[in-house]
């Protein structure tokens, strides 16, 4: 169902954070919450947070929960765990985890970085993939911390290797204006990211906002059939 599938994708997207990085570390770590609406009409609620460890790894989790409409009704909840450690400043995958859990249906994907054997282990609900590794290679939940690193050292090439089911695919953005958006975290002045080529019948622009450390306040995601589904920043905390 395109609810699932782009609630799914559109937290692998999103996070925000807080007001001190670790040394070595361009993202800091963060505490936030969302509003996931479907059309302009809420329908869930997000938790996304980084934490870091004494040793340098990283954690990324994201939370989202459906409470109100098609999204309560099926009891949706989606949680995505990312492990990563900071590799020349950007973020490198070393485990995620995934689960969807929904009345109509389940599913769960694990990857598992060997960066000793450049592969990466996939295990996609009962089925198992190998996949060659490139340097820095990251899952799809990791995107959003790539971005808001490269946002925030001003790189101008924004590309990501991003490890699926089955393969490694390259992830192109591009910074495309400013807008001033009225949010439930209040009034902010954001930087508009597009995504470049993927499916001509969907769409993926983000809102990135330099006075809030960079932070991704809004995503919206057309769906091929036209519906739209928005994730805006409520609230944040250190």
């Amino acid at each position: 169902m395109f609810i699932r599938r782009s609630v799914a994708a559109l937290l692998s997207l999103f996070c925000a954070f807080g007001a001190f990085a670790k040394p070595g570390a361009p993202v800091a770590p963060f505490h936030a919450n969302y509003q996931v609406l479907r059309n302009g009409e809420v329908i869930g609620e997000a938790t996304l947070s980084l934490r870091a460890s004494s040793d340098g790894i990283w954690e990324f989790d994201s939370r989202t929960r459906g409470t109100s409409g098609m999204a309560r009704l099926l009891g949706l909840d989606v949680a995505e765990t990312s492990t990563f450690d900071w590799h020349a400043g950007h973020p490198r995958g070393l485990r995620y985890r995934y689960v969807q859990s929904a009345a109509i249906h389940s599913r769960t994907r694990d990857i598992d970085f060997d960066w000793k054997d450049a592969t990466a282990r996939v295990q996609d609900d009962n089925k198992q993939h190998r996949v060659s590794l490139q340097p820095n290679a990251i899952d799809r939940s990791l995107v959003t911390v790539a971005l808001m690193a490269d946002l925030q050292a001003h790189t101008p090439t924004l590309a990501y290797l991003v490890v699926h089911k089955d393969k490694v695919s390259q992830q192109h953005y591009v910074q495309s204006g400013r807008d001033t958006l009225d949010l439930p975290a209040g009034r902010i002045d954001a930087v508009r990211v597009d995504r470049e080529g993927g499916s001509s019948k969907r769409h993926t622009t983000s809102w990135f906002a330099p006075s809030h450390d960079w932070l991704p306040v809004k995503i919206e995601q057309v769906g091929k059939h036209g519906e739209t589904i928005t994730l805006q920043l409520t609230a944040t905390a250190k």
